[in-house]
């Protein structure tokens, strides 16, 4: 990971995170899914390919987690690191990923760096009303910042579809999505 995070114009790194049962807890992160954001090859064990052999390459993504992530201390006090107010639970990643990504700084995904992470088991499931209405919040804010990135993420083909009942790169979108010359 730190090696890619040597690279000029990487601002971030994010590693391959299993599930105890060994299946892919994050591949990178999508934008998009729900007009949120979500985890790529939830539905692929550890040592699948993946779409193109996605999860077995290292690549550029819109996002990754920050479960477990470098990213340089001066860019993370230049882009003031992640919201703590506008996202005290989740999402702080995505919008810290897309923050350097306005900067042109690129977020990175690697398979070469992986580990067994139990995804929120400390802090539990949103399941009360003021867990809930702090991630309804997470959401809108991320919504109200990002939605034209969150509709467009220039990593993921607007043929593909969006809908969180389908697994990322299975099923195509219909309509397609509008495209849009990617950079």
């Amino acid at each position: 990971m730190l090696s890619l995070l040597l690279r000029p114009n990487i601002g971030v790194v994010g590693a391959k995170l299993l599930w105890p049962n060994k299946m892919v807890q994050h591949g990178g992160v999508l934008l998009g899914v729900n007009n949120l954001a979500g985890h790529i090859g939830n539905n692929n064990m550890g040592n699948d390919l993946g779409y193109q052999w996605l999860l077995q390459v290292t690549h550029q993504v819109s996002a990754v987690t920050a479960a477990c992530l470098l990213t340089r201390k001066s860019d993370y006090l230049t882009y003031n690191g992640l919201d703590e107010k506008l996202f005290p639970v989740a999402f702080n990643d995505v919008d810290y990923c897309l923050k350097l990504s306005q900067n042109n700084l690129s977020s990175v995904w690697t398979p070469f760096a992986c580990m067994i992470h139990a995804e929120s088991i400390s802090r539990g499931k949103d399941d009360t009303a003021e867990k809930s209405a702090r991630a309804q919040m997470e959401m809108t804010n991320l919504r109200m910042l990002w939605i034209e990135r969150l509709m467009n993420d220039r990593y993921y083909h607007p043929s593909l579809s969006l809908n969180s009942a389908d697994a990322p790169f299975s099923a195509l979108a219909i309509p397609p999505r509008n495209r849009i010359a990617r950079l």
